[in-house]
């Protein structure tokens, strides 16, 4: 008998975790001034450095030297509310702070390089211990609440270096490409198991900007898949193994000696594809100082479709009869995801910039394929914002949004332990972001 491969494959799934704040577990606030048009626009506006993260055409529009640095602070509410009786465990409280660089540096009057450092992928999520449904199931004696064994904490962080160029190829048409090199680490544990692992890897972005007239103007970027190698640590914990050999009617004197001899660290890899991006943007002149902005952003996220995890666990128990599952194999079938963003941006007398947005996203889950370690689900975004000009060579640009969730559905029962319930999500987020042109 093979122990289950959710056991190993549980924890690598986990990479695929999210927050209220985007679909999957995509990091959307890179620019506090497009935050606050919902990123109605970002691909196509020159408003500073950080819209070469949308469209590295943008930097072509910027012709002084300019340093933008923006800074995030994320509240997130979520709870679970099970189905019937439950454990005392909910979320752990989880306020991350989301920071991004980003330079433009004018070579000429028709070429812009332009830098970029963020984080476009990333979580931070923490359950309380014996959250979920009260476990009645047939792993009970060893995991008390059926959410344990799904999810406990997860910890991803990446960092992506973006350098780029901006062409003005005519008057009206504009030129971008850039290198993306990006590192992941990842630290994901569960009651039953917990995974350490990084990599690095390599994508590319390319844009355009046009402007049929004066008074339209379009934007269109894409941003490359990144494929990880990710090389680490998978830890098989006592509990998990002994609940798989019980589940699997090993007898219970026979457990204690198997779970020794399979429980342990095991040096593991799996592949992982992080999704590209198409993103589309138009601007409307209005009038000289108003503009109307829309936008729809594409992620294929169907390229995470199956996980296959490979590690060095070779060792059997029960003369043979029991053994670790590898490679183990976990399906996602997640779902590509658009955003649909509209906004206004509105130019005071005195230079003051004031921003609308909305947004709708969709989720890259549904109630069949919905994971406990990333509760993801339609949501709409609102937001306001400003851009303050003190100096003529500084500006500083404010933002808040407020994500409304749709509640999320899930019902599992592939370890032993049905989590049955609905998660209750939304977030606020508030942004700051200094201009310095030199």
């Amino acid at each position: 008998m093979k122990i289950r491969g959710a056991l190993i494959a549980g924890s690598v799934l986990s990479l695929a975790s999210g927050t209220a704040a985007a679909s999957g577990f995509g990091v959307s606030y890179q620019s506090v001034s497009a935050m606050g048009t919902a990123y109605a626009g970002s691909a196509v506006l020159s408003e500073d450095a950080t819209n070469q993260w949308y469209n590295p055409a943008t930097l072509a529009g910027l012709n002084t030297a300019e340093v933008s640095i923006a800074a995030h602070q994320v509240w997130i509410d979520t709870s679970f509310k099970a189905n019937g009786a439950s454990g005392p465990g909910d979320f752990e409280d989880v306020e991350p702070f989301v920071g991004s660089a980003f330079l433009a540096m004018p070579f000429n009057d028709r070429v812009t390089f332009g830098l970029g450092i963020n984080a476009p992928y990333g979580t931070k999520i923490e359950y309380e211990d014996n959250w979920g449904n009260a476990n009645g199931g047939p792993s009970s004696a060893f995991f008390p609440t059926t959410g344990d064994p799904y999810a406990q904490t997860s910890d991803v962080q990446t960092i992506n270096i973006n350098p780029a160029v901006g062409i003005q190829i005519t008057d009206n048409l504009r030129l971008g490409a850039g290198v993306n090199y990006q590192q992941i680490d990842a630290d994901i544990e569960n009651s039953a198991t917990r995974l350490e692992g990084d990599d690095d890897a390599f994508g590319w972005n390319v844009g355009l900007t046009y402007s049929p007239d004066d008074y339209n103007h379009f934007g269109v970027a894409y941003r490359s898949e990144i494929s990880y190698d990710i090389d680490g640590d998978i830890t098989f914990k006592p509990a998990g193994v002994a609940a798989s050999l019980a589940g699997a009617g090993v007898p219970p004197a026979a457990i204690p000696g198997a779970t020794a001899a399979l429980a342990g660290q095991y040096s593991g890899k799996t592949s992982l594809d992080l999704p590209a991006v198409l993103q589309l943007s138009y601007a409307g002149d209005l009038t000289d100082r108003t503009q109307l902005l829309l936008g729809v952003e594409r992620t294929d996220w169907s390229s995470l479709d199956r996980l296959v995890i490979e590690h060095d666990g070779t060792q059997t128990a029960l003369g043979g009869a029991a053994s670790l599952p590898n490679p183990a194999i976990e399906e996602f079938n997640w779902e590509d995801t658009t955003r649909y963003s509209a906004g206004v941006r509105h130019t005071l007398q005195n230079d003051t910039v004031l921003r609308f947005g909305l947004a709708k996203e969709e989720s890259t889950q549904s109630s069949d394929n919905r994971s406990a370690i990333s509760p993801d689900s339609d949501r709409v975004w609102a937001t306001i914002g400003a851009g303050f000009k003190p100096a003529d060579n500084l500006s500083i640009d404010v933002a808040y949004a407020h994500i409304f969730v749709d509640d999320a559905d899930i019902y599992k029962d592939s370890r032993g332990a049905v989590l049955d319930g609905t998660y209750e999500l939304d977030a606020n987020i508030i942004g700051a972001q200094l201009n310095y042109q030199f």
